[in-house]
C-alpha cells in the first residue's frame, strides 16, 4: 500500500529552483532532474521504511544521477509521508522546516 505524499511549499520551491538551474545549463536537463525526483518520490511513497532517520524525525533519500536529497518525515500510524525539503548535497542539511 502506498502512503499519502504531501510536499511542502518549501520543497516545491527547492524543486523549482533546481529545475530552473539545470534548464539554464542544458535544455531538457531540468526535466531529467524532475523525473529522477519523481521516481524517488514514488519509491518513498511505496516503502518509506527503506530510508533511515537522519536528524530527528527526518529521513533522507538520495536521488539517482543528481546530487540531491529528499528530506521527509514518515507518519507510520497515518501512512503519510511529508516531504519537507529537496536539497543539493552541498547545501546545509540543517535546514529550517
Amino acid at each position: 500500500m502506498s502512503c499519502r505524499l504531501i510536499v511542502s511549499a518549501r520543497a516545491e520551491t527547492d524543486l523549482r529552483e533546481a529545475f530552473i538551474w539545470y534548464e539554464q545549463r542544458t535544455v531538457g536537463l531540468g526535466h531529467d532532474f524532475l523525473r529522477c525526483v519523481e521516481a524517488k518520490l514514488e519509491l518513498i511513497a511505496q516503502s518509506p521504511q527503506l530510508f533511515h532517520q537522519r536528524s530527528g524525525p527526518h529521513r533522507l533519500a538520495a536521488t539517482a544521477r543528481f546530487p540531491y536529497a529528499i528530506y521527509f518525515i514518515w507518519d507510520e500510524a497515518n501512512q503519510i509521508v511529508a516531504v519537507r525539503r529537496v536539497l543539493h548535497f552541498k547545501q546545509d542539511s540543517r535546514f529550517q522546516v
